[in-house]
């Protein structure tokens, strides 16, 4: 007898595979999580027949293991013609002049059912750390409109399964594909308090071919900013001032080692005003890595 509820593999245990955890407890679908290095195919295969469907949250994993899971019989989503696919059409749209840069996560299941989030512009700041504004506020209705039909149409092109982001250089109204990441995303952080159904639960509802939630925002607008360590070696003692300060702010820490220059975590307000959220979203991050004290 099989037990009712299914079992999710992922590969790689960092903090993308990690935000799965709490939709999948809320599904009731066991999630494990794949610690060990993804080129030992004896461990990777020992793993992958306790799941039911096995899945991403890291890029290392080689094309050859993935291969061999498939033609032992595992349901490996997103496949191994997906990847490839998605590496040749990036390849083919990409373009080095760009006004700004958006993201567009799309989820695709088995039967076809697909969905996207409203786009979000990237904003980097000098490499020390990366924002996303959703709605991208650069980006017009129209051209919002054609940006989620471009992923759309991407990922039905390279036969993708799961959560998919589209990364897309705009220029003038031109849109260039300049990426494909076949899981979740960065980018896509925010859908955990923006959206209806965030980017994890989504990812678990298409590999296994459940029907798909809706992906519309909860509120107007929404920033993310990571958390970037610097010289301030207590991590929690912030909360003091940002939680006084900021009510509204959500939190969400990796628990990686703290070590300068590395992303130990996530912030992300939501509100009506780009410029107040933008601006709490900066200061969070500023006051967190130790560049103010105040």
């Amino acid at each position: 007898m099989r037990k009712a509820f299914p079992t999710v593999g992922i590969i790689g245990a960092g903090p993308l595979a990690r935000m799965c955890m709490s939709p999948a407890a809320d599904l009731g679908i066991e999630l494990l999580l794949f610690e060990d290095d993804p080129k030992d195919f004896k461990t990777v295969r020992a793993f992958a027949m306790k799941c039911d469907v096995v899945t991403f949250a890291e890029d290392q994993v080689p094309l050859s293991v993935i291969k061999t899971l498939e033609a032992e019989g595992v349901a490996v989503r997103p496949s191994s013609a997906a990847l490839e696919n998605s590496h040749s059409k990036a390849a083919r749209d990409q373009t080095k002049d760009f006004d700004y840069e958006i993201s567009v996560l799309v989820a695709r299941s088995p039967h076809g059912q697909a969905a996207t989030w409203t786009p979000t512009q990237m904003i980097e700041n000098n490499g020390d750390y990366m924002m996303t504004v959703t709605p991208a506020p650069q980006l017009s209705p129209e051209l919002s409109e054609r940006a989620q039909k471009l992923a759309l149409d991407v990922a039905v092109e390279v036969g993708a399964i799961g959560v998919m982001a589209v990364e897309i250089l705009v220029l003038d109204q031109k849109l260039s594909v300049s990426k494909l990441v076949m899981r979740p995303h960065v980018s896509g952080n925010w859908t955990i308090e923006g959206a209806r159904t965030s980017q994890f639960e989504q990812h678990l509802r298409a590999v296994l071919d459940l029907p798909l939630g809706d992906p519309s925002m909860t509120t107007a607008a929404a920033v993310m900013g990571n958390v970037v360590a610097g010289n301030k070696s207590d991590m929690y003692r912030p909360y003091l001032h940002l939680m006084a300060r900021t009510p509204a702010l959500k939190f969400h820490q990796y628990k990686v080692d703290a070590r300068p220059g590395e992303v130990v975590g996530h912030v992300t307000l939501l509100g009506t005003n780009n410029a107040e959220l933008i601006g709490e979203v900066e200061h969070a991050l500023d006051y967190m890595s130790g560049k103010i004290d105040e």
